[in-house]
Parts: C-alpha cells; structure tokens; sequence
C-alpha cells in the first residue's frame, strides 16, 4: 500500500513538471510569435520654401537707331524730296520695386536737307534755296515691363509720355524771320520687347508714335497742303545695358 502510495505521488509530481513545462513554452511561443511593432514615423513640418526675391531698384541706359515716317508727307515730299529717314539718339531707364514699373527719359535726332519752295494754287515751285531741317524731341516716358518666369530673358514692355519737339528749319540766304528755331508739345505711345543677351547687355526693338499738333501749317508749303501735325510714326532698334 505504502508503495501504490509513493508511485501515485511520483506520477502527479511528474504530471505537473510537464504541464509547467509545456506551458512555460507555449509562453514563449507566444512571445516569439507577437509581430514587433515598427517606430512610427515622427511628424515633420513642411519646409517653407524662400520668400521670393524682391526686385530693387534697376538703372540701365541704351543707344538706338531706327526710322521714322513723318505725318506731314506731302510738306516734307516737296521740301526735301521724303518724308522718312534715319534717326539716332539715346537715353536712360530707371526700374522701381513696384511690379514692372519703369521711367524713360530719350532723346533722338533727325536731320534732313532740301530747298526752299513757293506754293501757288495746286503749283509747287522750288526756289533753289538750300535748307537744313533738324527735329530733336525729348520723350519722358512712364511704362510696364511683363516678366515670365519661363521666358526670363524675353521682356515685352509699353509706355507713354510727354514729347519736347525741337524744330529747327535754316538757310544760308534766310533772314531770320525766315528761319525756324522752335519748340512744341506733344505725346507718344511705344510698344515694344527686350531680349537679355546676357545679366547687363541685351537688344530691343520697338514702334512708337508721336503727335505734335499745331506745329506747323500756319503758313509756307505746309499751309498749302493743310498739315499741322509734326509728329511720326518710328522704328527703332536698341542697345540696352544695365539691369
């Protein structure tokens, strides 16, 4: 009896080794089984891209030559034989931070040769007097330059301003009653585009018109032909330099 009892006890002790062992491993089963999990990823503020650069003030002069094509056709056909020709001048831009916002002040000079005429009825007679016509107006300007960003180096602008008409009408065998030496008010409207060759130097072509009204036509060949207008239309070519 003494030995049943001894046995029964070795068995349940031996029971109970295995079930602490068998769940002592399924413990660690589990724990070898259980997915990691992953850091999660810290939360970052978007970069802040940089405030876009602005625009200073921008200084710039040019030279300029073109062509310019007279209101007064018929006046200038009979004094000198055209009513086109060559022009020349220069001047200077100032750009401001505002948009694209720009000031011109410009000066350019036409000069043309001829002789004197005497109008009678629908007859025009030449007097073989030699005269010298010079025409130097002064233009102060105010404008709009468009920028794309795709097309940095492209840059159309407009403007308009005031226009300061120097006349000058000399011969040698005048009187200076005869003469001419004046000065008219005026207008003009421009449109044109830039193209920068490189940061300082770049080229432009433009077409402006000039109206100087009442500046002619009070007597003499322009009376005749009834033109008051010493304005034009002109096409001209620019070399820029600056910013």
């Amino acid at each position: 009896m003494m030995a049943r009892s001894i046995a029964r006890q070795l068995t349940v002790s031996v029971c109970a080794v295995v079930l602490l062992a068998s769940s002592g491993a399924t413990l660690a089963e589990a724990q070898q089984k259980k997915p990691e999990q992953k850091p999660q990823p810290r939360a970052t503020t978007p970069a802040r891209s940089a405030p876009p650069k602005k625009r200073g003030v921008e200084i710039g002069g040019y030279g300029m030559f073109g062509n310019i094509s007279l209101t007064a056709t018929e006046s200038f056909d009979a004094i000198t034989g055209s009513s086109s020709g060559l022009i020349y001048g220069g001047g200077a831009r100032i750009g401001v931070p505002i948009g694209g916002l720009f000031f011109d002040v410009g000066a350019w000079r036409y000069r043309t040769e001829g002789e004197r005429v005497f109008p009678f009825g629908d007859q025009i007679f030449k007097l073989g007097i030699p005269v010298e016509i010079t025409m130097v107006p002064i233009e102060l300007s105010a404008g709009w330059q468009f920028r794309f960003r795709k097309l940095p180096k492209f840059l159309p602008y407009v403007a308009g301003g005031l226009t300061s008409m120097s006349y000058k009408e000399t011969s040698d065998f005048a009187t200076d009653a005869e003469n001419v030496d004046d000065r008219f008010a005026g207008y003009h409207l421009l449109g044109g585009a830039e193209y920068k060759i490189t940061k300082w130097l770049g080229a432009a072509g433009e077409v402006a018109w000039t109206t100087v009204p009442n500046a002619i036509g009070e007597d003499g060949v322009s009376a005749a032909f009834n033109e008051t207008n010493l304005g034009g239309t002109t096409f001209r070519f620019k070399v820029t330099i600056g910013r």
